[in-house]
């Protein structure tokens, strides 16, 4: 029942307290990391795209084992989805386990021809194999599995992985499990396997085997740029992992090494050097740590036969680009199957992605966040007294908007720097006209120069192409003194930011829109219904408004439903803007339901 509720706990991670800090100091108060911790990561600031790695015994399984298949999105979990005693497991897979497409040195090439700066590997995974050959008594010989050294007699599968990216010049990283499903002294001790003896866990011990292991990454294979920690919980993080000894030597061993922050509890914790936010890109961001959002091609981070769900380039650049552009480092996984091969499709993505960061990977690299909160066109980053347009979605007449009151001293394409673009003016901020561009190579780039110190413009929405205006909870300016703020997609990277915790009538959202077509328009609000929240909200402008009352029903998804209808004048064009805004006269149950955006919609009458 145990091994349920971690399971549930991983599941839910990025779900409960995702802004929970540890009780104890960073780094458990050890000295040497916060004060090396600048010089510690300039590096990581200056790379901001690397690629995870997920390669263990589970890739052999491949998301299959003896015939069944196991749909649940994490493959690498499908131990415990199968309830599958180490023993089994272990004779089954490692058969599979075959590594004959293994070939480190052309997974570094491809990796390094991405545009990633620095690569993390799984050392070792929940399941308690390591890729490395470990001197720890109980991964020479014991009695659950045989070992717990995954590489063949002769080889050292982790020194060859790491050796070859090495030599592309990348930054090496070792992601390694706190959990271990076979140790008999782990934390989850016997919730898979038999304990016929009544062995009670002795969890020093476990400590101590964890210690032993983490100086071996240290100290046997050169540097070690990142220790990528998972996972802990609110039962066991920090001291529970017996940190202080381990950080205490680590910066020792590797002065130069980061640590993510998943020996506490808490993605967004800002223990550690790094926040690890899993498949979500934070709305706002982090402020007041560096953080990396770890993101899968599929759905699964082991390899999975089955999963072909694949993200398409454009979706990939997306959350490249969105994640840069808020301050953080995106780490996109692969997952080798058993046999060593990289999945053609992940092939494919990294390509693609590789072909567009030779050209625009200075819009990318040792970038700051973008100083606007939201562009509906797309996203920016900034590195000195540059802008970075990426341009994902061209709007109504092909003429962006760029919420700045600086005069302009240059504007180029990023793909033709002989080139220069001309600004259309416009009532507030810059527009500038984009040429016509397909989305399948990636988004346009400019680079922007301005005089002086950066002004900025409040952000206004315009129509699409279709002459759609869509209001966004990521553009809105939300009034509230009640705790109403922006939640994230979290695992889900198709589910939109919203706006969640309208408990209070008194609170409310309001967006600034350039009114570009007169006219009748269909109003539709996005939500996601659920038979705890209700209410009635008001949607309203100078020019009208339209009323709704949410249904109490349970929904899976978010729902697009009509409002009614309003009319926009002919006298708006003439305005810079005009403000249309969301209030609440009645809430029921928990609060209304989370509401992702409005648009407005042009009627053919």
């Amino acid at each position: 029942m145990k091994y349920q509720i971690i399971i549930y706990l991983f599941l839910l991670l990025s779900v409960n307290d995702l802004t929970a800090q540890s009780k104890s100091e960073p780094f458990e108060g050890v000295p040497g990391w916060l004060e090396t911790q600048e010089k510690r990561l300039a590096w990581f600031q200056e790379a901001r795209f690397g690629v995870f790695i997920h390669w263990g015994l589970y890739s052999a399984a491949g998301g299959v084992f003896k015939g069944e298949t196991y749909p649940q999105h994490y493959a690498e979990w499908i131990q415990t989805w199968g309830k599958i005693p180490s023993k089994q497991y272990t004779e089954h897979l490692k058969p599979k386990f075959t590594l004959q497409d293994f070939d480190p040195k052309q997974w570094a090439r491809l990796v390094r021809k991405s545009g990633a700066k620095y690569m993390v590997l799984t050392s070792r995974h929940h399941e308690g194999f390591s890729l490395f050959n470990s001197d720890q008594p109980f991964a020479l010989h014991n009695e659950v599995t045989g070992t717990a050294n995954l590489s063949p007699d002769g080889r050292d599968l982790y020194r060859e992985i790491m050796e070859a990216f090495q030599q592309e010049g990348l930054k090496t990283g070792a992601y390694y499990s706190l959990l271990d499903w076979q140790h008999p002294d782990s934390y989850e001790a016997f919730q898979l396997n038999p304990n016929p003896t009544g062995h009670v866990p002795d969890h020093e011990r476990y400590k101590d085997y964890m210690y032993g292991q983490i100086k071996e990454l240290a100290n046997n294979y050169d540097a070690l740029d990142v220790l990528w920690a998972d996972f802990s919980s609110k039962e066991h993080e920090g001291e529970s992992w017996g940190t202080k000894r381990i950080l205490t030597d680590l910066i020792k061993w590797q002065p130069n090494i980061l640590i993510n922050n998943r020996f506490w509890n808490g993605l967004e914790n800002k223990n550690g050097d790094i926040g690890t936010p899993e498949k979500y890109v934070p709305p706002t961001g982090i402020s007041g740590t560096n953080w990396e959002v770890n993101h899968t091609m599929n759905e699964s981070y082991g390899y999975s036969a089955h999963d072909q769900n694949w993200k398409s380039f454009p979706q990939i650049m997306r959350l490249l680009v969105e994640t840069v552009s808020k301050g953080g480092n995106f780490l996109l996984n692969v997952g080798p199957d058993g046999n060593g091969k990289i999945p053609d499709q992940a092939v494919e993505i990294l390509e693609r992605v590789g072909k567009w960061m030779s050209v625009n990977g200075e819009s990318i690299y040792g970038t700051q966040a973008s100083p606007f909160r939201k562009l509906d066109w797309g996203y920016c980053t900034i590195k000195g007294d540059k802008l970075y347009l990426h341009v994902f979605d061209i709007p109504q007449g092909n003429v962006i908007n760029v919420p700045l009151k600086n005069a302009v001293k240059s504007l180029y394409e990023m793909d033709s720097k002989d080139g220069s673009m001309d600004v259309v003016p416009q009532e507030m901020g810059l527009g500038i006209s984009v040429p016509t561009f397909s989305l399948e190579d990636g988004p346009k780039v400019l680079v922007m120069e301005v005089e002086g110190a950066l002004e900025v413009e409040e952000s206004v929405a315009q129509a699409l192409s279709d002459g759609r205006i869509v209001l966004s909870a990521d553009n809105a300016d939300i009034h509230t003194t009640h705790g109403m703020k922006i939640s994230g997609a979290r695992h889900d990277f198709k589910r939109p930011n919203a706006l969640a915790g309208w408990t209070h009538t008194d609170d409310k959202v309001s967006w600034r829109v350039k009114i570009q077509r007169p006219g009748r328009y269909d109003v539709l609000i996005q939500h996601l219904p659920l038979s705890t929240t209700g209410g009635t909200v008001v949607f309203h402008t100078d020019a009208g408004k339209v009323t709704y009352s949410f249904e109490g029903k349970e929904g899976k998804s978010f729902e697009e439903v009509k409002m009614g209808t309003i009319e926009i004048p002919q006298k708006a064009i003439g305005e810079p803007f005009i403000s249309f805004v969301l209030e609440a006269t009645t809430i029921d149950g928990n609060g209304l339901p989370e509401i992702s955006a409005v648009s407005l919609v042009p009627t053919e009458n």
